[in-house]
């Protein structure tokens, strides 16, 4: 008759510690999600539009205009680089803000390119790698 109380202390102490796993784990992404929610003023500082220059090793220096937006997210808007007589719109996709720094990726010349920028003193510097390509640029808030 011993067993039984066993068995059900056991199972009872088993159960609260299911029971206290599941908690933290229902808890932790809405934490989660309330620090990512959480805009830094980094963030907010690069809404708009960045104009300025970029330099390649594989093409002559050229314009580009970035646009950082947001709506629920902060999201690049539009980003058009010079290529040629022509300032395409290139899509972009991944965009993230760091505590240290922006990134995103970019489709150029049928490649999927890594972007990665700072922005400091109210200018944002950053380079994009293309395979065996890279470009640097240096956007100023418009």
């Amino acid at each position: 008759m011993q067993v039984a109380p066993r068995r059900f202390v056991y199972v009872a102490s088993g159960m609260f510690g299911m029971a206290l796993l599941l908690t933290i784990a229902v808890s932790t992404p809405a934490t989660a999600q309330a620090a990512k929610a959480a805009t830094p003023d980094s963030a907010k500082a690069l809404i708009g539009s960045w104009e300025g220059s970029y330099t390649s090793d594989h093409a002559p220096t050229g314009a580009m205009k970035l646009v950082i937006g947001k709506d629920t997210v902060l999201k690049v808007s539009s980003l058009a680089m010079t290529m040629g007589n022509d300032m395409p719109v290139i899509a972009t996709r991944n965009f993230a803000v760091s505590p240290t720094d922006i990134s995103w990726t970019q489709d150029m010349m049928g490649m999927s390119c890594e972007a990665t920028a700072i922005l400091k003193n109210g200018q944002m510097k950053g380079t994009i790698v293309c395979a065996h390509a890279s470009v640097t640029f240096t956007l100023n808030k418009s």
